[in-house]
């Protein structure tokens, strides 16, 4: 299975000290390269961070920023932590090596910066389990996480394997038998379980109630179910999945009460804040629908499924709020400049308004969007009905255009 093995992997932590009444709160940010295709690099990256978000109260910043040389990295370690406001930084990268793999990796402390960490874990692919422990000893240790460390057992590694080499080609069309068949005979295995639950809080059909209630009692076996705030978090889900099938009032406070002391003692994960939302609104109570969705937001700024969940939520009073909605709508495009439901709300929202200038400008980057899209159809994709709908999508922004032309000149 080595021969998967292709691509140096890449991952830059970096640890941000904050000082609140008396504690200090750490920070790791990720910086990854593409693992499509590699599932051992994905295997190394997920496990890293489950474990880091199960077992410690880092918190984890999701990255959109690749590097694809673990040396460019290194020459510029002591730069990139300083410009990060960072106290620690790492970096590691994952190599063929003789009959296993080699990670290498390095460690940088802004307080002690003329103290370099350097190390190397050999390991067989079987036995890699024991050389992400080693990274996350280090990781640890350099932070002053004073809590037991809780390492990856190889029973828990090997089992992932398999899953991990399909996750990675996971389709909407796939996904529920995958899931299923590892769930089957792995059904205690924290580390799938944690993206089991969220594959079936939004499924959130009646057969999810009964698998998520026998997954909260394989976790025991992990995590201390009264100190861990992901057994909390998933007894909130548990409730949340319950009352969209029985709409059962108790259910939906039961879910809310549970997320809220999973927050109490996780507060820096972003999907909390999210799942609370979600919450809120099914209680009908948009302000505070709307204050965990900024909430969820500010800790992870760059997914776009939450902030297109946080526009539709903030629509439903558009007199009121025209500007975060436009707001929220240029972070979308920032993150991905083709995001063509964006680019459409945003420029039928200027139209509406009245501002043609501005609904002019983004029409025209919908129109090209359109035309690139178009290409790619024709050319690669070979998609008929695609290619109609999109003409007809085509002729209808060029008409929009033509419109606001004549109203501006």
């Amino acid at each position: 299975m080595t021969k998967f093995i292709k691509n140096t992997f890449i991952i830059f932590f970096i640890l941000i000290i904050f000082t609140s009444k008396g504690f200090s709160q750490k920070s790791i940010i990720i910086f990854k390269n593409d693992y499509s295709n590699n599932y051992m690099n994905y295997a190394i990256y997920d496990l890293i961070i489950k474990n880091i978000f199960l077992y410690s109260n880092l918190k984890i910043i999701n990255s959109h920023s690749n590097y694809s040389s673990y040396n460019k990295i290194k020459s510029q370690i002591k730069k990139l932590t300083i410009n990060n406001n960072a106290n620690i930084s790492i970096a590691y990268q994952i190599q063929n090596f003789k009959n296993g793999i080699l990670i290498n990796y390095i460690i940088f402390d802004n307080e002690k910066p003329n103290e370099w960490i350097e190390k190397s874990a050999y390991s067989k692919e079987e036995d890699l389990f024991i050389s992400i422990n080693k990274i996350l000893k280090d990781i640890y240790e350099i932070s002053k996480i004073k809590n037991k460390i809780t390492y990856i057992k190889e029973k828990d590694y090997i089992s992932l394997l398999g899953y991990y080499s399909q996750k990675i080609i996971l389709t909407n069309n796939n996904e529920d038998n995958i899931y299923k068949l590892f769930y089957d005979f792995h059904k205690d295995n924290i580390y799938f379980n944690i993206d089991y639950l969220e594959y079936l809080t939004d499924k959130s059909d009646r057969t999810s109630v009964d698998i998520i209630s026998d997954l909260i009692k394989n976790m025991q076996n992990y995590i201390n179910k009264k100190k861990n705030h992901y057994y909390l978090y998933s007894l909130g889900c548990m409730h949340y999945v319950k009352y969209k099938v029985n709409v059962i009032l108790s259910d939906i406070e039961s879910s809310i009460e549970n997320y809220n002391k999973a927050l109490k003692l996780k507060n820096n994960y972003y999907k909390y804040y999210y799942r609370l939302a979600n919450a809120y609104i099914l209680k009908n109570d948009y302000d505070n629908a709307i204050k965990y969705y900024e909430e969820a937001i500010k800790l992870n700024e760059y997914d776009i499924n939450i902030i297109r969940e946080f526009v539709s939520l903030l629509k439903r009073d558009i007199n009121k709020n025209g500007n975060e909605v436009i707001s929220y709508l240029k972070k979308i495009i920032e993150i991905n400049k083709n995001d063509e439901e964006a680019l459409e709300d945003i420029s039928k929202l200027y139209e509406k308004i009245g501002d043609y200038d501005n609904a002019l400008i983004y029409y025209n980057k919908l129109f090209e969007v359109i035309n690139y899209n178009l290409y790619i159809i024709n050319n690669e994709t070979k998609d008929a009905d695609a290619y109609d709908r999109y003409i007809l999508k085509r002729n209808s922004i060029k008409l929009n255009i033509e419109s606001l032309n004549k109203k501006i000149f």
